[in-house]
């Protein structure tokens, strides 16, 4: 529950700290991190509703404030997205978005569902995994594709 709790507040500074910005790169990152650690909380909190449905049927997970919970976070995360894309430009908003959604999935995955993760020699891999991903991310994000309307 503090993990939880964790990252609702982490998404409501976040949030507050873009909205308190002009229109630009800051406040569109800013509430592209809120937006991921919303995504994140809102799947970290759907599985939890969804191991209550399968255990105890459907009055129960009507009953579970993990249900509730996922709703809103996922509205939240909704309407955050809406604003972080308004907000400035998507080579703000895209990799915090991006990344965040992942580093954060992760995270909870390992503190509330201790999931483990490989070590050894898989690590090179992992490593190699991530920074092809970072790398395509910023890649795609600073590409500025000149969209010209069609005189159709």
């Amino acid at each position: 529950m503090p993990v939880l709790a964790a990252c609702a507040g982490a998404a409501l500074v976040t949030a507050a700290a873009g909205l308190r910005r002009p229109p630009g790169k800051a406040r569109a990152g800013c509430l592209g991190a809120a937006t991921a650690v919303c995504y994140a909380l809102t799947a970290a909190l759907m599985k939890d509703a969804m191991f209550v449905l399968d255990e105890h049927g459907v009055t129960a997970f009507l009953a579970a404030w993990q249900t509730y919970a996922f709703a809103a976070a996922g509205v939240a995360a909704v309407l955050l997205l809406e604003h972080a894309m308004q907000g400035g430009p998507l080579v703000a908003s895209q990799p915090a978005l991006t990344l965040g959604d992942a580093t954060v999935s992760l995270a909870l995955g390992v503190l509330l569902y201790q999931e483990d993760l490989r070590g050894g020699w898989w690590l090179l891999p992992q490593a190699l995994g991530v920074a092809l991903v970072v790398a395509g991310v910023v890649a795609l994000s600073r590409h500025e594709a000149d969209v010209q309307p069609s005189g159709r």
